[in-house]
């Protein structure tokens, strides 16, 4: 009796190794609130790039087959001696949008290609390796108040994502039309309620539950002609094997290009990448283990993304980074084994080698996955906000916050005040709200002085 209680709490342990009955949904869960999203950066390429359909399936399979193998590898770290390669914790690894305008920039440019843009995202790899080791020794300017105003604007920053893709998406023909928001409204109705009522299962897997209802009644009014929400021609179409090719797009020159210029700006926005792990690894640490992640667990969450790129980099895929909405559920849901999430990395990379697979998945509509991440995005805040109110909204704390937010927020959402200085200077703080927050609530945290009231908020943190 003991032994299956202790199987039952597997999920909620992070070396906890659940049966696979109860990995395996968990892990779907994690891999549905980050599979369109995962897929959308190659599809905007593709699309941008007038690709030809077997080049822009190709870069489909081989966006899964990187998630996947980042993920594997945050889950189950590699040990090299002292140096270790994953963080161990509960995250799920997909495309990171950070650099999706410099990937479209450079892709759609006849001058430049996806041969420059693969060889620049492969040596700049590298620099994130520099900053997983010297993370440990700046980790001081890293305290509550400045990591938990991070990871609230990586809430907030979410917010106009969540909110498109639950009026139908951004650019859609039925954007804002009333079966969006009545079938998203569903999936947040049924997420509430499985995580307010529901018992074991039912509560962990809240957001599968919200998914699946959501896709249900989608498919429902689809096949009755009701409205065409559900597009199932892409299943019909594709194979259902296929090995993702490597180096595959270098025509008739070389497989890999190296700009300087481009490798600059990559390793400018490995460094924004590597800030936004560190929230996420926050948010999953405290909201599914309630406590501080470790020095080690950050370090290694760089470096093991660092080697996920680099192996990106030749089979075809973009740069990849910790996921927010799966952070958010891990928080929500308090299921934190890695065994969940090395389930739900090899459903993606096997969803890689069977293109069937992967559009049956890439077939979930907007507004279902916008109705569950409206309701992880707002945990993911709140997460930050419990991180900001250990610091007790000491006027010292409510500064750096509001101040830091303010800023970054606001140019974010208005982005175009940064015309007059530069495209790079608007893609590094006008495209992203992480890079501003971050840069404004470090300094601030080091300039402004601390009173004693300050000082035993500091002391009361574990």
């Amino acid at each position: 009796m003991k032994q299956s209680s202790s199987k039952k709490n597997a999920i909620y342990e992070l070396d906890g190794r659940p049966s696979f009955a109860q990995a395996f949904p968990l892990g779907f869960q994690q891999l549905l609130a980050m599979f369109v999203g995962n897929i959308v950066p190659m599809i905007l390429v593709a699309n941008a790039a007038e690709m030809d359909s077997y080049h822009a399936t190709l870069l489909i399979q081989c966006c899964v087959l990187g998630a996947g193998v980042a993920t594997l590898i945050q889950a189950f770290p590699i040990k090299l001696g002292k140096i270790r390669i994953g963080s161990g914790l509960p995250v799920m690894m997909g495309l990171t949008y950070t650099f999706l305008p410099i990937c479209l920039a450079v892709a759609t440019n006849g001058e430049l290609g996806l041969p420059v843009l693969f060889g620049a995202q492969l040596v700049a790899a590298l620099s994130s390796v520099f900053v997983a080791f010297v993370l440990p020794y700046i980790r001081k300017f890293f305290p509550p108040i400045v990591t938990g105003t991070i990871i609230v604007s990586i809430g907030i920053s979410c917010f106009s994502i969540a909110a498109y893709n639950l009026a139908g998406g951004q650019g859609a023909p039925d954007l804002g039309q009333p079966h969006n928001w009545i079938i998203g409204a569903v999936v947040i109705l049924v997420i509430v309620g499985c995580t307010s009522f529901g018992k074991g299962m039912v509560n962990a897997a809240a957001v599968l539950i919200g998914i699946v209802a959501g896709y249900v009644i989608a498919a429902v009014v689809t096949v009755a002609g009701i409205v065409p929400v559900i597009d199932f021609s892409s299943i019909a179409a594709a194979k259902w094997f296929a090995i993702p090719q490597p180096l595959a797009f270098g025509g008739g020159g070389a497989p890999l290009a190296f700009n300087p210029t481009i490798i600059l700006v990559f390793i400018l926005l490995y460094f924004i990448n590597a800030v936004e792990m560190v929230g996420d690894m926050t948010v999953s640490a405290t909201g599914g283990l309630s406590r501080q992640p470790k020095d080690e667990e950050l370090s290694g969450g760089i470096l093991g993304n660092a080697v996920g790129c680099m192996f990106a980099s030749v089979f075809n895929c973009f740069a990849t980074g910790s996921y927010s909405q799966c952070s958010g559920i891990v928080a929500m849901t308090k299921v934190c084994s890695r065994w969940v999430m090395g389930t739900g990395a090899m459903t993606l990379i096997v969803a890689a080698f069977c293109p069937k697979l992967a559009a049956v998945l890439s077939t979930i509509p907007n507004c279902v996955v916008g109705g569950a991440t409206m309701v992880v995005f707002s945990m993911i805040t709140m997460s930050g906000m419990s991180l900001v109110a250990k610091s007790r909204f000491t006027s010292r704390s409510m500064l750096i916050c509001g101040i830091s937010l303010t800023l970054g927020l606001g140019i974010s959402f208005a982005k175009d005040t940064l015309d007059a200085v530069g495209g790079y200077v608007q893609m590094f703080f006008g495209e992203s709200s992480i890079i501003l927050v971050a840069l404004t609530a470090i300094v601030l945290n080091i300039v402004l002085p601390k009173t004693r009231e300050d000082l035993n908020a500091e002391a009361s943190i574990d």
